[in-house]
């Protein structure tokens, strides 16, 4: 499922309709729409989101908030973290995911206020939270392998519901400009190691296993690890998201 901003629906819905404005607006309604099944089915979900990551989190603030109202003046604590969970799919994998570092710590943020609001303070202004957001994007990319090292063997014991995915065709060889490439790495670099996928993201059928090896190589390089590092930490990963599948229980 997706939002994209370069989309042909949108490129070209007709102004005497509303033009870009409002296929955007319809596009968000869709998007909103698939999320709510996938939440009810309890299906993992992979999102297209290109030149729309304000779109794409404002749509999760909403639901979110919607899901916080709907338990306002009854449930203790933990039976409205489940609430609040249900109304998101068991997992979201970003595809060819061309956001930035900044970006990845906002979903990250975002996550844990989802699924450990405990840990998040509530309260203070608005510029006091934006800079923790820059300070949390920040840590993230200087310490992102030392936190890595710390956390291994507790994969699959947090619940995580982000994913991000990369791939070679649409993460290194789409990226033409060095100012574009340089900003990929960084967010390549900035995923923790449990969320990292690799992608084939091609046509055909049997360009599947050189297009997922080269995302592999990809990663590997930029990250400064051995391709069998990178194959072995995205196969867990995969599998772990492809397990997600029924996990969220709808009762």
């Amino acid at each position: 499922i997706g939002m994209c901003k370069m989309a042909r629906f949108v490129r070209e819905f007709p102004k005497e309709k509303g033009g870009k404005a409002t296929a955007l607006q319809l596009q968000k309604l869709v998007f909103r729409k698939q999320l709510e099944l996938a939440a009810k089915w309890s299906r993992p979900v992979t999102v297209h989101c290109v030149n729309a990551h304000g779109l794409f989190m404002e749509v999760m603030r909403t639901i979110l908030e919607e899901a916080k109202e709907s338990c306002e003046g009854g449930l203790e604590v933990q039976e409205a973290k489940k609430v609040w969970r249900r109304a998101f799919p068991p997992a979201i994998g970003m595809h060819s995911f061309t956001g930035t570092a900044h970006h990845v710590g906002e979903i990250l943020a975002f996550e844990k206020e989802l699924l450990y609001p405990e840990e998040v303070e509530v309260g203070g202004k608005r510029r006091r939270r934006k800079q923790k957001e820059q300070q949390q994007v920040e840590t993230t990319l200087n310490h992102g392998s030392r936190l890595d090292k710390n956390n291994k063997g507790d994969e699959g014991k947090k619940e995580m519901l982000f994913y991000f995915g990369f791939s070679h065709a649409v993460n290194h060889i789409m990226c033409t400009s060095e100012k574009a490439r340089k900003k990929g790495a960084e967010a390549v670099r900035s995923i923790p190691s449990d969320r990292l996928l690799v992608e084939s993201d091609v046509h055909a059928s049997v360009d599947v296993a050189l297009g997922t090896a080269g995302a592999a190589a990809y990663a590997a390089q930029v990250r400064g690890e051995t391709l069998q590092e990178v194959a072995e930490c995205t196969t867990r990963n995969g599998l772990r998201f492809l397990s997600s599948l029924g996990s969220i229980s709808s009762t």
